[in-house]
């Protein structure tokens, strides 16, 4: 049963919490005192902007890692709405909402999720995800500590994040446009590095001619049409092994992709995009 008094001091001692622990503590507090496996918390800016701050697990970051690689799941739903994001039972087949990445969770032994967006008024700068191994709802009770966590956790990043562009007495919450959230005090080191996947999606951008929306699609287009995760994807194409054409086809085929990563470097040199013999992209 939720001890709403524990849960209560240890948020309060969570926001007492200097840097990067700060969010974790909360994350904590959650598994501690709430019927939670696990816990994660995510500052996002979209679909494309997307930091795993600290995970109380392995099988939470994996939850993280697979909403991002399909971009797709409750917690981008959480963020896009401002609701929470409440899911009783992963196996549920009348669920139809998220259908790839609710067959990658079911994997993990996530049983329900329940995700919260962490915001102040109009900002939203991330969310608060949790989950369980087994199904069943929140009581009313367990959602009210549940959302008093969400509250804490805001406060953790806010504390720690440059408002870009916004005047020193702007609020956060102010309308669109009056600053952009960014890590700061510690939380960008404390965020594992996508910063692959990003240059790949640089690159695509130059290469074909698109958006870094599209680009980023494709290549979550590409990890699973090969069965890659979006971060081996990434790395063939920032090694020059992959590349993205104007008219939109992959160079070489992505099969022959799937086989050189099974396979481990080297590549043979006929997968190389740089001059014959040097092994140097252009």
């Amino acid at each position: 049963m939720v001890d709403l008094g524990r849960l209560s001091r240890d948020l309060a001692a969570a926001s007492e919490v200097a840097g990067p622990d700060a969010p974790m503590a909360v994350c904590e507090a959650c598994v501690s005192w709430l019927p939670m496996t696990g816990a994660a918390v995510t500052v996002m800016t979209g679909q494309e902007q997307q930091e795993l701050v600290c995970a109380t697990d392995p099988v939470a970051a994996r939850i993280d890692e697979l909403q991002f690689a399909f971009g797709d799941g409750p917690c981008l739903t959480a963020f896009r709405t401002g609701r929470a994001v409440l899911v009783s039972d992963t196996t549920d087949p009348s669920d139809r909402r998220w259908p790839l990445f609710t067959a990658a969770a079911v994997e993990t032994g996530a049983r329900a999720m329940f995700v919260f967006p962490l915001q102040i008024g109009a900002a939203r700068v991330g969310v608060l995800d949790c989950y369980r191994t087994e199904a069943g709802p929140l009581s009313s009770a367990e959602l009210a500590g549940a959302l008093r966590a969400a509250d804490v956790a805001v406060w953790t990043l806010i504390d720690r994040m440059d408002w870009a562009g916004a005047a020193a007495d702007d609020l956060p919450g102010g309308p669109p446009g009056s600053g952009t959230p960014v890590l700061g005090g510690g939380l960008a080191a404390a965020a594992p590095p996508r910063a692959e996947v990003h240059q790949a999606t640089g690159m695509l951008v130059a290469q074909a001619r698109v958006s870094a929306s599209v680009a980023l699609a494709r290549l979550r287009a590409a990890a699973f049409a090969t069965e890659l995760s979006l971060g081996q994807v990434a790395a063939e194409v920032v090694a020059r092994r992959l590349r993205l054409t104007p008219d939109g086809a992959w160079q070489p085929d992505l099969s022959r992709v799937a086989r050189g990563v099974e396979e481990g470097p080297p590549w043979p040199e006929s997968h190389q995009h740089g001059r014959p013999g040097n092994g140097r992209g252009r």
